[in-house]
């Protein structure tokens, strides 16, 4: 009989879910959407219960032609989004707010509140985002649900919770809360007493691949498994995305392109730097650094010039190099690796001679020179930056590839896998049996960097910088 395994992405839109044999093929997949609620702005909010029901009937489609035994079932999540909820006598799961999700930005007045008392016990700087500053913005203004919380719950333990009743998250995730110590891999009871609240009221943190539970018999029921389900500690989604691509070696670098880019690295030891680090499931520290604009600054250019992806690509390889003409990418905001520079998008020397697809052109260049700021900022670290693996949608883009690779004057690995997160979650699942990763063959193409124009980006980069930097 084949052997099955799930891998479930919980991402920021939607969830995937993939089952995998035994053998890393992959024999069934499933997704289901869910929405973005913005009451206000700077407000993101997702409704959790979609979260469940999203892995329900992903999950259903994944398995609908299987009749195998499915081993084990682990999970990759976004960071950083939670809710508050109570327990009923029977400890169900009483949801009191919506889930605040990693983007969401309206705790900008209670980061400044706190901002000294944090810096004072982190020796860190609290932003808007943080999930700690939209704890204490819930405390003052949600103050009946913030005294009958019970747990606060990100993406993968409220959805653990709903599968198992045991709460639990897993440590990659839990650093992304911002009431965690990474040096004793555990909650930080400061933190936790400064927003006011106790350790009781957070998950147990567990490893990656650690058996949770058993999947309930109504999730058994609803998606058609026949059988036990064991149910395995995931990972935050960038590491699980690492996990998924690991086809070469702990120096090579991860660009994840989407919504937001991201570049991961891994490094044996911890690296002081603008990055978040948090211990790699598999060894050593993982770090990320996330170009916060960078997808969504083409989206909004192509909506706002009414083309589309494939006239983009077509025309922008027509485009001659032009020195001048930049475009500072941050649509919805900079990274800190930026620093305190809050230069918004802007484009500059633009003339009566150019049109919409030399300013798209500009705008590749503009997220390839923030690619290129941050693996400049590994590499000042002490990082050895080996190969370079891209992933995501832009991979499809032979126009944006060919200029980030000349802007980095590196080749680059495009991988055909655009499902990491849940090759991933897949990987932590066997390592949960097998007590081992899955190593994965890459599978792609590379590209070369232009030689004749490398030192034009060279020197365009620079003179891009020179104005971030006044």
């Amino acid at each position: 009989m084949i052997k099955g395994y799930l891998g479930v992405d919980l991402g920021t839109t939607g969830t995937k879910a993939i089952l995998f044999d035994e053998n890393d093929n992959v024999l069934g997949k499933g997704y289901q959407s869910y929405k973005l609620i913005t009451p206000a702005e700077k407000f993101f909010e997702q409704n959790a219960e979609d979260w469940y029901n999203a892995v329900v009937n992903s999950v259903k489609d994944a398995v609908k032609d299987f009749d195998g035994e499915i081993l084990g079932m682990s999970f990759s999540a976004q960071g950083g989004s939670f809710l508050l909820a109570d327990l009923d006598e029977n400890g169900n799961l009483i949801p009191l707010t919506n889930a605040l999700t990693w983007l969401d930005n309206r705790a900008g007045v209670e980061a400044q509140e706190n901002a000294d008392k944090f810096t004072e016990i982190t020796g860190g700087k609290l932003s808007a985002g943080s999930a700690i500053s939209r704890l204490f913005w819930l405390k003052k203004n949600m103050p009946i649900e913030f005294s009958k919380t019970k747990l606060v719950l990100s993406t993968s333990d409220y959805v653990y919770y709903m599968l198992t009743k045991k709460a639990v998250i897993d440590y990659t995730s839990a650093a992304m809360m911002a009431v965690y110590d990474g040096e004793k891999n555990d909650w930080d009871d400061k933190l936790i007493e400064f927003v006011g609240m106790s350790r009781s009221q957070f998950p147990k943190v567990i490893g990656a691949g650690e058996l949770i539970g058993q999947a309930s018999q109504e999730f058994l029921s609803a998606t058609g498994i026949k059988g036990n389900l064991n149910v395995y500690c995931g990972v935050h989604d960038q590491f699980a995305a690492s996990l998924g691509s690991n086809y070469f070696g702990d120096d090579d670098i991860i660009v994840s392109t989407g919504t937001t880019w991201v570049v991961f690295a891994k490094n044996a030891q911890k690296v002081a730097g603008k990055f978040a680090c948090r211990r790699h499931p598999d060894g050593g520290y993982g770090y990320f650094v996330s170009a916060v604009s960078s997808g969504t600054v083409l989206e909004w250019e192509k909506n706002f010039f009414g083309t589309d992806y494939d006239a983009i690509n077509s025309e922008v390889v027509k485009r001659d190099f032009d020195e001048d003409l930049m475009v500072y990418p941050f649509i919805s905001g900079n990274g800190a690796y930026r620093g305190k520079n809050e230069l918004k998008f802007s484009v500059h020397n633009l003339t009566y001679n150019h049109d919409k697809f030399d300013m798209l052109k500009a705008t590749m260049e503009g997220v390839a020179f923030e690619i290129n700021q941050i693996v400049n900022t590994f590499a000042d670290a002490g990082f050895n930056v080996g190969k370079i693996i891209v992933t995501g949608g832009a991979t499809r883009s032979e126009a944006w590839m060919n200029i980030l690779s000349t802007v980095l004057n590196r080749k680059l690995y495009l991988s055909e896998q655009t499902d990491g997160c849940c090759f991933g979650a897949y990987s932590v699942a066997k390592k949960g049996i097998e007590d081992k990763y899955v190593r994965f063959n890459f599978s792609g193409k590379t590209v070369e960097p232009n030689t004749e124009l490398a030192e034009k980006y060279l020197k365009k980069f620079e003179k891009y910088n020179q104005i971030l930097v006044k």
